[in-house]
């Protein structure tokens, strides 16, 4: 095998694990279309239920 060919397999090789991890890295971060009212209502609505039980602890001390 030629000195070029090994060169060129080995740059295709690192540029496709690096598309990959790219690739689940963005899967990861992101919300599917049918997912999308869920995350709004976790994040309008997340924090008040703590609040909520926070306040209602100290009035009773």
């Amino acid at each position: 095998m030629n000195k070029n060919q090994k060169i060129l397999r080995w740059v295709f090789v690192i540029f496709t694990t690096i598309v990959v991890i790219l690739a689940i890295d963005m899967a990861r971060n992101t919300t599917a279309p049918w997912n999308k009212k869920k995350q709004l209502v976790r994040a309008w609505e997340g924090d008040s239920t703590n609040t909520v039980e926070l306040s209602d602890t100290t009035k009773t001390k």
